[in-house]
Order: structure tokens, then C-alpha cells, then sequence
């Protein structure tokens, strides 16, 4: 007994159409046990005995071996396994596992050869019990269906609706396989054996009191009306056959395939076993390798470790050197710290003392310099009176020096008038008048001249006085920028400017007020600032002479959109850039009174500051 093929038989290949002879040799072959197949419960492929896999269970053989018999191998190793397969099949069968790998389809339930049902299979119910409400027809739902029928296991229920409601039938489908044929045979039957079938329901002419339910046939799938709508659309006409040999030609092209996926795992694993041979000899010599680094790797650790121990040594030594040399410094440190501390603190005592000593200092040099400039206001101020007391003065010696050209002009037309009039005994008498006179006109002329430099000198005293105290005035405002605030009684006002208060009343509905009364503010200051723009004009009435404004298109304009409060304020700022600085147009400070809105004079603001200064001094006090 061989347990494997001949060498003759290796060698000798054959063609296509030869193997069915071939399969015949080889199976006789295999039933007077030339090949051994099976071997101490197990079995194994004689014919491939280079596989590393020689122990196999019946079901793993037999699919081996016709898997390799339908495949694209040589036809003689296609018949040797053909031959194995019907071997195991007829001599060696195990009828348990033939039907699980040839027997796919299970074997149907009694049936007659012709019949045709409707497939997915399905059942019909008839004469429903439906209730009338609401004009409308009313029965049970699918669901309630499907649990009457639950015996049956139905897959689906379809309860047929038109447009009056349920119309008491409906569709059961039991699915598409053999489970569901015997559900659907048991479902017919167990209606014919109450006589309600589809034959009991044609005798009566569809009038019956109880329900009737079939299986849905050839019949009722080409009949007309709903039901057979239904069975049309949602499936077809096919035997019991038709559907054996659907199934059969699946079964057979599933196992096909099947085989095909095994034998090409099978060739899979064969080369992954070449390389998996293949990886363990390089593996066992990267292993050898790996041990020789190994050993090299742990003498090189071996070697640094001690140099690490030697080194460490080096390394706690140091570092107990170092750590006394820190704590020496360390304590170096605390002591420069406390001195430092120490020091610190004196220069803070020292700094305080300089600081309050400086603002003292400047305390004391703003009280001398408006001490100064009090004093400076005071001589001005008297300077004044005398100059105001000599130009009254001279205004009188004025009126006397015009009575005095108008005697002399009447004593020159006397003299003329005595010329022209001739001689006589009282030229003599005349002619010392008019020496008098000339002498008396002289003498005039002479005062006249004197009053004239006289008046001409205080004019100028009077100019450079107004000079010094605008100066002075100035000055004064300049240090007084950091003293007055806001709301003190004496301010500081910005002469010509507009606030943006004013013009927040004036806002239009759903702007943001504030950024709106900005950005007008803003746009009149600087029409304030255009030098083409003078709205003024002389006012002589009452005996003087005043600058007033006139109201133009862009004033009437200001009145008419913005309103009175807006017109005024802008008023107000024309008439003091004109009164301050009616050449540039820019704003200038001014000393403000604020309570009764008027410009302070210098006496009040002197006295604010003494007023001030003494209220500091009795607080330090």
C-alpha cells in the first residue's frame, strides 16, 4: 500500500480531456487502498505531501479537495483531487458533515410539483372585522394582525386601505426562504382545516361572518383589484422548483467560490510558512548577533558604571566643598543684607525729611513769588491811581491850554484888528497892549508846549503800566494752572471755546449723544478758528462804541438746527476770541470769577491766594 503516488505517475502529466479517465484510474486507485487517506482517526491529502499541514478533519479534506478539482491547477492534479472528493463523498462519508457542506439547501416541505406562489411567500386575510366611524372605515393595525397570526411567524403585515378606510383585507409576507414556506403552508392549512380557506370563501361569494385566510397563489396574483395590485408589485410567480434551483445554483457557486478562497488561503499560508522558515533562520542569527552586542553592551555599562562611581566620588566631594564655600557666602550675604536693610531704611528716613524739606522750600518760594507778585500789583495799581489823578489833571490843563489858544487866537485878532485900524494918540497906549499881549501869548505858548510833553510822557506810563500788568497777568496764570482746579470759587476759563454739553440736547433720536455733540462741537470750534468768518459790527448807540454780532446765514443756521442755547454759546465764544485774540482765533486762559461769570481782577485773586495760603498754614499747624 503506497502513501503516495507513483514517481511514474508524478511525472507523466495529461490534458483537459483526459480527466475524466484519469479521475476513474485514480479513484479505483483510492478504493483498493493504493493511496492511504485516513490514518489514526485523521486524514490527509496523498497527494500533496510537500504541505506542511498533513493532518486534516473530513470536512477540512473534502473541501481541500474539491476546491483544488474546480480550480486553474494542472488537470492531473485537478483529477487526483477530483478523485479524492468522490472518494470521501461515497467511501469515507460521514453523512452529518456531507450535509453540512454539500447539502446547503434544506429539503422542502410537501408540495405539488406545478404550483406557482407568489414569492417573497405570502398569505392573504379576508373579511376582516372593521367598525364605521367618523365616515370612515376602521380595523385592526398591522400590529394587532401580527400578533393574532403570531403562530405563523409572520415577517410583515399590510393592512389594504382605499379611499373609505381599512377595507378588511390584508398581505402577510413570511419571507423569502424555506422557513418562511412552511410558515406560510402551516398559515393555509390551518385555515382550510377550519373551512375558511380560499375555496370555502369562493362558495360563499365572499360573504361569510368569520375570517379566511390562504396562501398567496398563482391564482390570486393575476387576478384584478387590490390585492393582487399589491402581490404584483411587491413580488413574483415562482414553483417550488424554481426556487430549489435558485438555490441549488447559489449553494454550488457559493462553494465554488468558497473553494477557491480556501485553496488560495491555503497557497498563502504556504508561502508565509517559506517565510516564516526563511525569517527564523535570519531571526536566530540576529538573536546570536543580538546576544554579542549583549555582552559587548554590558561590559561597556559594566565599564561606565565604575567610572560613574569614581566620578560620583569626585562630584560629593566637590559638592561638599562648594556647599561649605555657599554657606560661608550665604552668610556673608544675610549680614550685607541686614546692613543694607538698615541703610535702607535711614535712606527713607533721609529721603522723607528731603522731600518735605523741598516742598517746604517750594511752598515757601510760590508764597515769596506771589508775595511778589501782590507787591508788583499793589505799585501798578497806585502807579495807576497817580497816573489816572495826573491825566484827570491834565484833561483840566487841557481845557485851560484850549481857553488859553483861544485868548490867544482873540488877542492875535485884537492886535491885527489895532494894526489895520491905524495911528493916533493911542498907538503908544496900543502899542505896549500889544507887547503885553504878545508877552501874556508867549507865555502861553510856552505852558501849552510844557502840558503837551507832560500828557505825551504819562500816556506812555500808562502804556508800559498796562504792559507790565499784562504781563504780570499772564505770568500769574501760567503758575496758577496747577493750583486752581474746576471747581474752585477762582478758575481758570478758556476763552472762546465751546463745550460739547451744549450740543447734547441738540442730538437727533437713536444717535449716540455724546459722540455726536463731539463731532459738531468739534466741526464749530473750527469754523470759530476761520478769519473770513466776522459776524461783527460797530454798535454807537448811547455815546460809546461796542462790538456786537451780527446774525448771518451761518448763525441763522446754528439757530434754526441746533436751537437758542447752542446759537448763544456760539455767540459768546465770537465775542471773546474778538476780545482776546481776534488776530489768531485760538482760545487763550483767562482768571474766571466763576460765581458771578465775569473775569477776576487782580485784587481778587491775590486775596484768594492769601486766603489759600493761610488756610494751609493753620492745618500744618
Amino acid at each position: 500500500m503506497a502513501s503516495s503516488s507513483d514517481p511514474e505517475e508524478e511525472q507523466s502529466e495529461i490534458s483537459e480531456s483526459e480527466i475524466t479517465d484519469c479521475v476513474k484510474k485514480i479513484y479505483s486507485q483510492l478504493q483498493s487502498k493504493h493511496y492511504k487517506v485516513k490514518k489514526s482517526g485523521a486524514y490527509k491529502c496523498p497527494f500533496c505531501p510537500s504541505k506542511k499541514k498533513q493532518r486534516y478533519q473530513y470536512k477540512d479534506l473534502l473541501q481541500h479537495a474539491s476546491g483544488i478539482g474546480m480550480s486553474n491547477k494542472p488537470p492531473k492534479m485537478k483529477a487526483q483531487h477530483q478523485a479524492l472528493a468522490k472518494y470521501m463523498k461515497h467511501d469515507l462519508a460521514n453523512p452529518k458533515l456531507v450535509h453540512q457542506i454539500v447539502a446547503v439547501n434544506p429539503v422542502p416541505p410537501q408540495r405539488k410539483d406545478d404550483d406557482k406562489y407568489v414569492w417573497p411567500w405570502k398569505g392573504i386575510l379576508v373579511n376582516l372585522p372593521v367598525k364605521h366611524q367618523g365616515g370612515q372605515y376602521t380595523g385592526k393595525t398591522a400590529d394587532e394582525i401580527k400578533e393574532m397570526i403570531s403562530n405563523f411567524n409572520p415577517s410583515e403585515v399590510f393592512p389594504l386601505l382605499d379611499h373609505k378606510g381599512h377595507t378588511g383585507r390584508c398581505i402577510v409576507d413570511f419571507g423569502a426562504d424555506w422557513g418562511g414556506f412552511r410558515n406560510a403552508m402551516s398559515f393555509d392549512k390551518h385555515f382550510q382545516s377550519r373551512g375558511v380557506g380560499r375555496l370555502k370563501w369562493q362558495e360563499r361569494k365572499h360573504k361569510s361572518k368569520e375570517v379566511h385566510g390562504w396562501i398567496a397563489m398563482e391564482v390570486d396574483f393575476n387576478r384584478s383589484g387590490q390585492v393582487a395590485d399589491h402581490l404584483r408589485q411587491h413580488g413574483v410567480l415562482k414553483s417550488v422548483d424554481d426556487v430549489m434551483q435558485e438555490e441549488s445554483s447559489k449553494a454550488r457557486s457559493c462553494v465554488a467560490n468558497l473553494t477557491v478562497q480556501i485553496e488560495a488561503k491555503n497557497q498563502d499560508i504556504y508561502e508565509m510558512e517559506c517565510k516564516y522558515n526563511s525569517s527564523a533562520l535570519s531571526l536566530a542569527q540576529v538573536m546570536e548577533d543580538r546576544e554579542g552586542l549583549t555582552r559587548a553592551y554590558n561590559e561597556e555599562l559594566r565599564m561606565l558604571e565604575e567610572a560613574f562611581c569614581a566620578h560620583h566620588q569626585s562630584v560629593l566631594k566637590q559638592n561638599e566643598k562648594m556647599r561649605a564655600e555657599l554657606e560661608y557666602k550665604r552668610m556673608q550675604l544675610e549680614e550685607r543684607s541686614r546692613q543694607l536693610t538698615i541703610e535702607s531704611s535711614q535712606y527713607e528716613i533721609n529721603k522723607q525729611e528731603l522731600d518735605s524739606e523741598r516742598q517746604k522750600k517750594a511752598e515757601i518760594e510760590q508764597l515769596k513769588v506771589n508775595e511778589e507778585v501782590l507787591l508788583l500789583t499793589e505799585q501798578q495799581k497806585r502807579e495807576k491811581e497817580e497816573n489816572l489823578k495826573r491825566i484827570l489833571q491834565l484833561q483840566k490843563e487841557l481845557d485851560a491850554k484850549q481857553q488859553l489858544e483861544l485868548e490867544i487866537e482873540k488877542l492875535k485878532g485884537q492886535i491885527e484888528v489895532r494894526r489895520h485900524m491905524g495911528g493916533g494918540n493911542d498907538d503908544s497906549a496900543l502899542k505896549e497892549k500889544m507887547e503885553s499881549l504878545k508877552e501874556e501869548l508867549q507865555d502861553k505858548i510856552e505852558e501849552l508846549e510844557f502840558y503837551q510833553d507832560t500828557y505825551k510822557g504819562l500816556l506812555e506810563r500808562e502804556s508800559r503800566a498796562k504792559d507790565e500788568v499784562n504781563e504780570a497777568r499772564k505770568e500769574l496764570i501760567q503758575q496758577l494752572q496747577n493750583i486752581l482746579g474746576p471747581r474752585t470759587a477762582i478758575r481758570l476759563k478758556r476763552m472762546g471755546e465751546l463745550k460739547a454739553e451744549v450740543f447734547k440736547k441738540s442730538a437727533p433720536p437713536g444717535e449716540d449723544a455724546d459722540r455726536w455733540a463731539t463731532t459738531v462741537c468739534s466741526k464749530w470750534q473750527d469754523e470759530l478758528r476761520d478769519p473770513k468768518w466776522y459776524p461783527f459790527k460797530e454798535d454807537g448807540r448811547r455815546g460809546e462804541e461796542k462790538v456786537v454780532i451780527k446774525d448771518d446765514e451761518k448763525l441763522i443756521e446754528v439757530k434754526n438746527i441746533y436751537g437758542e442755547e447752542v446759537y448763544e454759546a456760539i455767540k459768546i465764544a465770537l465775542l471773546e476770541l474778538n476780545e482776546y485774540n481776534p488776530n489768531g482765533r485760538y482760545t487763550v486762559n483767562e482768571i474766571w470769577k466763576a460765581k458771578e461769570n465775569r473775569k477776576a481782577t487782580l485784587k481778587e485773586v491775590i486775596q484768594y491766594i492769601f486766603k489759600q495760603w493761610k488756610s494751609l498754614k493753620a492745618k500744618r499747624r
